[in-house]
């Protein structure tokens, strides 16, 4: 049999019980969602440390085991997974950064990380200042692309550089002073400068820049520095490794942002943006499943990312993350529950709707499929599944029970 396989991954799922829901209870236990209840009725379900035990996952991190591949093998920094997301062809030993456009005060200090989240006009500070940028480039004899993604996030690739190992400066943290990018290594020396020269040409320019008039009218914080972070340089997977050659599977991964598209092309996998579809609280479910419904008879295997589930525990809106999930129930699994054959529905992680941050807890995971071991869980919540019977498990053996459902699973020994 041609099993379709959809595997929804809801980010940052997973969270606190909180005194601002129904007897503390987590958003996900809180939230009606009677089509993904109905289905967890009849699946195998249990708990997904993503990386590992106690260890807390980045968004990048626990998709890429997810995906079925060791981070601590595979992964290489943040930066060119942003890189790839947003369409940069990347060539082997560029070095890439993920950039937040942020507010800055005259005295260095960050207002701001985020610039409120409210990109009006980063995309023309940007296009104005190519002319410095040419001139960086020239006078380092390297090769800069800087490219806006979703909202107040961006890229930073350098190409002609020998290393990547540089202390990031985006603190994840608001009023401390911006520090000078140093080096870790002798290697880096050159990347620091040229990274410090070109942030703080950004800084005069943008500062002055007429769109940030035009913001302050609106009662916007001007957006004028580039905060780095996920320092790294592009490592291409070796062809024998990448997903249809190491699991004998034809995959797509539908997401509105562009770091999650970006991990699916490092590992090989076919990647879509649907109409609608932003990264944002805004999205479009019912894009999501009509597209995810559409490539099933393409592909054997179809990824579905939805990210705001993530955005609003770090925003700290269990209330609306609550009624998100109730969203992501009506608009798209109430569409997609009878187009596939098996369903897989898990996290990359926990994110914190009290703290704002992601912490290590495990994420729930049920797994339907035509014939399986169902089990006594009737609710797809963090309490209930860990009574699931596929126990406590890494994030990366999901693959390997997808694999085990359609009789492809690894054999070890005679």
């Amino acid at each position: 049999m041609n099993y379709k396989i959809l595997f929804l991954i809801l980010d940052g799922i997973g969270d606190h019980g909180n005194r601002e829901l129904f007897y503390g209870k987590t958003p996900l236990e809180a939230a009606k969602k009677p089509n993904i209840d109905k289905l967890c009725r009849n699946s195998e379900c249990g708990l997904v440390y993503p990386v590992d035990i106690g260890v807390v996952p980045g968004s990048d991190t626990g998709h890429l085991a997810l995906l079925g591949y060791d981070p601590y093998k595979y992964y290489r920094g943040r930066g060119i997974f942003e890189a790839l997301g947003l369409g940069i062809n990347l060539e082997p030993g560029d070095i890439a950064f993920r950039v937040n456009f942020a507010t800055v005060s005259e005295d260095g200090t960050i207002l701001d990380r985020r610039a409120q989240r409210n990109d009006f006009g980063i995309e023309n500070i940007l296009s104005d200042f190519k002319g410095i940028v040419e001139n960086v480039e020239e006078e380092y004899n390297v090769e800069i692309i800087i490219k806006k993604g979703v909202e107040h996030r961006g890229v930073l690739v350098i190409r002609g550089l020998d290393s990547e190992k540089v202390k990031e400066i985006d603190k994840h943290k608001e009023n401390e002073k911006v520090s000078k990018v140093e080096p870790l290594e002798e290697g880096a020396k050159k990347t620091a400068e040229v990274l410090n020269t070109l942030l703080e040409n950004f800084y005069k320019f943008a500062n002055n820049h007429e769109i940030n008039k035009e913001r302050k009218n609106l009662g916007l914080l001007p957006v004028n520095y580039m905060l780095i972070r996920g320092s790294s340089k592009f490592i291409p997977v070796p062809e024998k490794e990448l997903f249809y050659e190491k699991y004998n599977l034809k995959g797509i991964f539908i997401a509105g942002a562009p770091m999650y598209l970006g991990v699916a092309k490092y590992v090989g996998l076919d990647t879509y943006k649907p109409p609608g579809a932003t990264g944002t609280v805004n999205t479009s479910l019912i894009s999501k499943a009509e597209a995810a419904i559409k490539k099933r008879d393409e592909y054997d295997i179809v990824f579905t990312h939805i990210k705001a589930t993530d955005s609003l525990s770090h925003d700290r809106k269990p209330k609306e993350k609550k009624n998100f999930i109730e969203r992501v129930d009506e608009d798209f699994f109430s569409r997609v529950k009878e187009e596939f054959d098996i369903i897989v529905v898990t996290g990359d992680h926990s994110t914190s709707s009290i703290w704002g941050m992601h912490i290590p807890d495990p994420v729930p995971l049920m797994i339907y499929s035509p014939i399986n071991r169902k089990d006594s869980v009737k609710n797809f919540a963090e309490r209930k599944c860990h009574k699931g019977i596929l126990g406590h498990i890494k994030g990366t053996s999901i693959i390997k029970i997808i694999l085990s459902k359609i009789g492809k699973a690894e054999w070890f020994g005679t």
